[in-house]
């Protein structure tokens, strides 16, 4: 008896991407594209409706980020076996969507038979990332992470608050944000506060 096919649901808004996915999986006899979604509302009732096996899911969406779909099925269906297909690929896009429960992470760049095994390894039950997104994590793991507070006051940084107007936004003691800056530079690894801001958006701790 022949064994039935991955049933897989494409998540992404833009419909090259999705037609693109759908290709190149079409000629994989133990694949099967069932389903497709633009947004997060979408992806949310497709999978109600279609109960696929696999989820390849954008990061990026137009309604809902691509994480916070993935904790929404999770949440309804626990066993949901979901992959991050992202065009970021940083340490923190990949820790994120880990966190929230997905099974893989994969670049939007990647070829397919690198899709092809990671859907077939998180189907077998499995966790998938490719060699140097993993060297990625591992890497974030070394690194002393921001507080939540060094995290609003990274933020407002970014948006070109002075200290002044960030004591009065969180409403803390201009020492007290002082204090969180220096810090915040200090598990950084910079210097200043121009390139605290640009480190963490390469990181993709900060999204301007």
């Amino acid at each position: 008896m022949k064994p039935k096919p991955i049933r897989i649901l494409l998540v992404d808004d833009h419909f090259m991407v999705r037609l693109g996915l759908a290709g190149a999986l079409a000629g994989e006899p133990d694949l099967e594209v069932v389903g497709e979604a633009s947004s997060g509302a979408e992806a949310l009732a497709c999978f109600d409706k279609l109960q696929p096996d696999i989820t390849l899911m954008d990061g990026i969406l137009p309604d809902i980020h691509g994480i916070e779909v993935t904790r929404k099925i999770l949440a309804r269906y626990p066993a949901a076996r979901i992959l991050h297909v992202s065009i970021n690929d940083t340490a923190e896009d990949i820790h994120q969507a880990l966190e929230a429960g997905a099974r893989g992470y994969i670049p939007k760049s990647s070829e397919k038979c690198m899709i092809v095994e990671a859907i077939r390894s998180v189907a077998n039950g499995n966790h998938f990332l490719p060699p140097e997104l993993a060297r990625r994590l591992e890497e974030r793991g070394l690194r002393p992470l921001l507080s939540t507070r060094e995290a609003e006051v990274l933020h407002l940084i970014a948006r070109g608050f002075a200290n002044k107007q960030i004591a009065a936004e969180l409403g803390l003691g201009e020492t007290t944000v002082k204090t969180h800056v220096a810090h915040l530079l200090e598990k950084l690894g910079v210097s200043d506060r121009t390139r605290a801001v640009t480190l963490a958006i390469e990181r993709g701790i900060l999204r301007i």
